[in-house]
């Protein structure tokens, strides 16, 4: 089978598991609900802690208030998408390793990484990105902004490419699984990582700060570059920084998902 066949039958495969989680959750619409109301919660505290800093300061590292609810809001917005689309599947690839669960997996035409990924997609989440975008339309009118339709696709393809690299950095976190029974300390590292990153605007990284947390450990990136982007601070040399991180990390989750699957027993021996 040619790269592209197997691209176009894995995105089927995805689609197809979103749309059976769809169905599912319309059946349980309590759930559904729930996951709203906490993620909701969760955007409120975020905004919250935000609005504090700015009682007390002008600005963060250059950024003014507005440019942060823009940081704050692009945060949201990329945090309600993920966990949406898999989130949820990936905390549970270290459960289906240590279970022998990833066996039926293995045993289907389709990449087991991303039917572990994306089985359950959580609907409810995609709330989160109305408020995120109220955010950012209320900080672009702020501003005086009125982007054309380049600067939106740059901003959108932006977010995208970040969604790969938290793709790519939360299973690196979780690949240890294979050889590890506990993942406490990854999970509690992710964690700090996240929240961190997600609450320091990005033009606050210097020397050393900025190649650790923009490219070792590229948190840093996720909601600051596509702001970077839609105000026009990334350029050619920060769109070509950005593409590289995400390949690299890309390249080395394959890398090391391909080793953990070598070493994987099965549930039965």
């Amino acid at each position: 089978m040619s790269a592209v066949a197997r691209v176009r039958g894995n995105l089927r495969s995805v689609l197809a598991l979103i749309a059976a989680r769809l169905a599912r959750n319309a059946a349980e619409s309590g759930s559904f609900w729930a996951a709203f109301l906490v993620d909701t919660l969760v955007f409120g505290i975020q905004a919250a802690v935000f609005w504090a800093i700015y009682l007390n300061v002008d600005d963060i590292g250059g950024w003014d208030k507005w440019r942060s609810v823009f940081f704050v809001g692009t945060f949201t917005l990329v945090d309600g998408l993920y966990m949406a689309l898999y989130f949820f599947g990936i905390l549970g690839i270290p459960e289906a390793i240590s279970s022998g669960r990833l066996d039926l997996y293995l045993a289907k035409p389709f990449d087991p990484l991303l039917h572990l990924a994306f089985e359950r997609f959580n609907p409810g989440s995609l709330f989160l990105c109305l408020p995120a975008l109220g955010l950012i339309a209320a900080s672009a009118a702020a501003l005086g902004l009125a982007p054309g339709p380049l600067a939106l696709l740059g901003y959108l393809g932006a977010v995208a490419l970040m969604l790969v690299l938290m793709f790519d950095l939360m299973v690196l976190m979780r690949v240890p699984a294979f050889r590890l029974k506990r993942l406490g300390a990854f999970n509690a590292a992710e964690n700090a990582l996240v929240e961190f990153s997600f609450r320091v605007p990005g033009s606050a990284y210097k020397g050393g700060l900025k190649l650790l947390f923009r490219v070792l450990l590229p948190y840093g990136l996720i909601a600051a570059f596509p702001t970077e982007v839609f105000f026009g601070a990334a350029g050619p040399w920060g769109w070509a920084a950005a593409i590289a991180v995400t390949a690299a990390f890309t390249l080395l989750v394959r890398l090391a998902w391909k080793r953990g699957i070598a070493s994987y027993e099965s549930a039965g021996g």
